[in-house]
């Protein structure tokens, strides 16, 4: 019996509360019912813009396998509303053997086949960005003509939604309007966010969630939202494509960036607040801002000491005059517990050391030219791989072609209109210019894999460098230095140990940008490597 698997994805709660993923298995599992289901794979709530997600890793994965003979998904959005992100996952299955469904209808591998995917997939995509257009430009539209936008406005505010008489609007909630109240005033006459959180624990009084325990962040939002003296503001930030170390993001730009300011649509809202408060408040926040990395003290080791025995983070403290690190899970703020029984750590004491410990890597022949050994190997080896990559773009770029070549066609024959042949040709350039930036990455990094050798006297010198340069760094750079090249140091208060955790990246495409050029320690060798340092201090 031929064995088969489902995919399924939705993208929204409101879809996954209207049970759109039961409908798709309903619908896939009776078409299926005469072969071997192994397995379903679902994403519930993941955008189709993102390649990344949960359950289609697994089914690419267990494809590797060779667990199942087809996949059988709803309709082609449903495995990606990106085009270039289609073509990979069929590209993928076809090597293995491995036939695509949508519906009951196979993708035949063949150019007629593909091209109907493909078309499938570029309509799935521009269906896409419709949908964002439209739902962007009505948010705006009602947020220039109403001035009210959403039905989940601030803390201290309920929504009345429109009827046949009256637009919806917003009210002040008189309950948490007393609180935010309570939070401003507090805030003025103890200028503290921790002294706010304290009065509003002691008076029992819950954020809307119900949770007993305010933290400051939300504290800090309040006393900074405008909404209280009577304007608040729709389109103040928009949607980014970001790095931020997570494997899987439920949408493609997970990021906010900052409009101008030109560019924010006024609300209305009732005021909460006198502005004369509000303003007065503004003042204190700003000049009790501390931008990040900044403070009283300086601290070397500052953001990378982790606790051994809780795994919390460490800060610097001053105790009358004599400065220490200390486990953040130790000295919790009220109201919660102090929950780890870590000792402090003398901060020259471990900061000497450390520093002694890195430096002592930096400088030691062994091992650095045991880790660049086989540095050559793998140089040729990221070379073979970035040359079948381009290769492969090369190929991708003449089927694009080809796929635009048949598109002029089908538009001199008159099966599709002129709208449809402008946008299908426009999606074709953009994914041709893609395709030519990636071939000029490669081409790039083919360069820099370009250079000769590296030899003895090389890493002499880089070690002889580095010792003379690290004398003559300033605390600041010090400390810059240690984050760029250290990922975490794990003490451990009760062993008096300290677990040192990060690389030495050699090579411009291992530095961060603008320090260690500035510095110079790491120029001298040009090939792409890394060296792992895991060093541990023992501090009786």
């Amino acid at each position: 019996m031929k064995k088969v698997c489902l995919y399924c994805r939705v993208s929204t709660a409101l879809q996954e509360k209207e049970q759109t993923i039961k409908s798709q298995l309903s619908e896939l599992r009776e078409i299926c019912k005469d072969f071997q289901v192994v397995k379903e794979y679902i994403d519930d709530g993941w955008s189709g813009a993102n390649l990344d997600r949960p359950d289609l890793d697994r089914l690419r994965n267990d494809a590797k396998e060779g667990l199942f003979e087809a996949v059988y998904i709803h309709s082609a959005d449903r495995l990606s509303r990106n085009l270039y992100h289609q073509g990979i996952l069929f590209e993928e299955l076809k090597k293995k053997n491995i036939e695509l469904f949508i519906g009951d209808k196979p993708i035949a591998d063949t150019p007629e086949g593909k091209f109907m995917f493909n078309i499938l997939g570029a309509a799935a995509e521009y269906e896409k960005e419709k949908i964002l257009e439209r739902t962007r430009r009505g948010r705006f539209y009602k947020a220039k003509q109403k001035g009210v936008v959403g039905t989940c406005p601030p803390f201290g505010y309920d929504y009345v939604k429109k009827n046949s008489l009256k637009e919806g609007f917003y009210k002040i909630n008189k309950k948490e309007a007393e609180v935010v109240k309570l939070i401003f005033q507090t805030y003025l006459r103890f200028k503290s966010l921790g002294k706010v959180v304290k009065e509003l624990s002691l008076k029992n009084i819950k954020t809307r969630n119900g949770r007993n325990v305010w933290s400051r962040s939300e504290v800090g939002r309040i006393l900074r939202r405008e909404e209280y003296i009577g304007t608040g503001y729709y389109g103040k930030r928009y949607s980014i494509e970001i790095e931020n170390g997570k494997k899987y993001n439920r949408v493609a730009k997970a990021g906010r960036r900052l409009r101008n300011r030109s560019e924010w649509i006024p609300l209305k809202f009732p005021p909460i607040i006198d502005k004369d408060v509000f303003r007065s408040v503004q003042d204190i926040l700003s000049k009790r801002y501390k931008p990040y990395g900044q403070s009283k003290h300086f601290y070397l080791l500052s953001g990378l000491v982790r606790c051994g025995i809780c795994g919390t983070t460490y800060s610097g403290d001053n105790t009358n005059g004599h400065f220490y690190y200390r486990c953040n899970n130790r000295h919790k703020t009220y109201p919660f517990p102090k929950e780890c029984k870590a000792r402090m750590v003398d901060r020259d004491r471990l900061e000497v050391a450390v520093w002694e410990r890195i430096i002592g890597a930096m400088t030691n022949r062994r091992i650095i030219t045991k880790h660049l050994s086989n540095l050559v190997d793998k140089v040729n080896e990221n070379e073979t791989t970035l040359k079948a990559e381009r290769e492969k773009i090369v190929r991708e770029k003449e089927k694009i072609g080809n796929k635009t070549n048949r598109l002029l066609e089908i538009y001199t024959d008159g099966s599709i209109d002129k709208t449809q042949f402008i946008e299908m040709s426009q999606e074709f350039r953009e994914k041709g210019k893609a395709l030519d930036e990636r071939i000029q990455e490669i081409n790039s990094k083919l360069g820099q894999l370009s250079n000769g050798p590296i030899f003895i006297k090389d890493i002499e010198h880089f070690c002889d460098l580095a010792r003379q340069k690290a004398k003559n760094l300033t605390p600041d750079e010090k400390r810059d230095f240690l984050r760029w090249l250290v990922n975490e140091i794990i003490f451990d208060s009760n062993k008096k140990t300290a677990r040192i955790i990060g690389q030495i990246p050699i090579g411009e495409s291992g530095t961060k940008q603008g320090f260690v050029p500035k510095i110079g320690i790491l120029s001298p060798l040009s090939q792409n490597a890394s060296v792992r340092m895991r060093h541990l201090l023992l501090l009786q």
